[in-house]
């Protein structure tokens, strides 16, 4: 982007309250274009539906410009368990309690366990960590049954073999790990999420800086090079102008936030 508008971007790493923080200060900014974002599942689809003071909606309080890609979540148990499939799961979660780890309470990962949950009524109990790495050590060790993991955290130990991916929350199957069948395949269609991450500025930025910035970020993602990166990550991604964008996130702020208010969560 900087060689293609002969103008120097900078990256500010704002940390804090899962991203809520720096996405508050994007609000607050000029609406010039010279500030940006990149957007988040945590900071905008799930802290404004639990945090009463997170002090931003994420339709009305920023200008969603273009995609980037998306990180798809797996299911993964430890391969010296007796859960080897999700038909094992689903055979012993009928009558035993299996512990689930995500990276924490109120994250994607968090609301897909509860989303497995109510669409099976199997019985899971969920064990937040602090990080994907934490539950993935849990994991590996066998101090949980089952861990729910985006690629990017479970793909090298995917692709060692030291832990089986069970089912994948894409809609297809993940190009790199062929072999993981989707949610959708084993007959849970409504169990799905993908932590998405794009493009964001603040609200009423015009349209004509909306637009070169959309096109310069489809002609980015599109590149082949960056294609194959992705690939390699196991990052899926979708070629939407920034109106597109816009009713995506509108549907997953709609599929989330209910859902977290449903299960209690609530942060301070």
């Amino acid at each position: 982007m900087s060689s293609t508008f002969k103008q120097q971007f900078y990256v500010e790493n704002i940390s804090g309250s899962a991203g809520a923080i720096g996405s508050g200060q994007v609000t607050r900014a000029p609406a010039d274009g010279y500030t940006l974002l990149i957007g988040g599942a945590g900071p905008l689809l799930t802290s404004p539906a639990i945090n009463p003071n997170v002090g931003y909606d994420a339709l009305r309080d920023f200008t969603h410009v273009a995609m980037i890609a998306g990180d798809g979540y797996v299911l993964v148990s430890n391969p010296a368990s007796d859960l080897r499939t999700f038909a094992d799961v689903t055979r012993s979660g009928r009558g035993n309690a299996l512990t689930v780890g995500s990276p924490g309470t109120g994250s994607l990962g968090h609301l897909i366990v509860e989303q497995i949950k109510r669409r099976t009524g199997l019985s899971l109990q969920h064990v937040p960590f602090r990080s994907a790495g934490e539950s993935m050590t849990a994991v590996l060790g066998g101090h949980i049954d089952l861990a729910i993991q985006t690629f990017s955290s479970a793909g090298e130990q995917l692709r060692a073999g030291k832990v089986d991916g069970l089912a994948v929350t894409s809609g297809e199957r993940v190009p790199a790990f062929k072999d993981v069948p989707t949610f959708a395949e084993l007959g849970l269609r409504d169990v799905g999420g993908v932590a998405w991450f794009w493009l964001a500025a603040p609200a009423n930025v015009s349209a004509d800086i909306v637009g070169r910035l959309n096109k310069e970020v489809r002609r980015i993602v599109g590149l082949p090079d960056i294609r194959r990166r992705f690939e390699s990550d196991a990052l899926v991604t979708m070629d939407l102008d920034s109106t597109a964008l816009t009713a995506m996130i509108a549907r997953e702020v709609a599929t989330w936030g209910p859902l977290a208010k449903d299960i209690g969560l609530r942060v301070q």
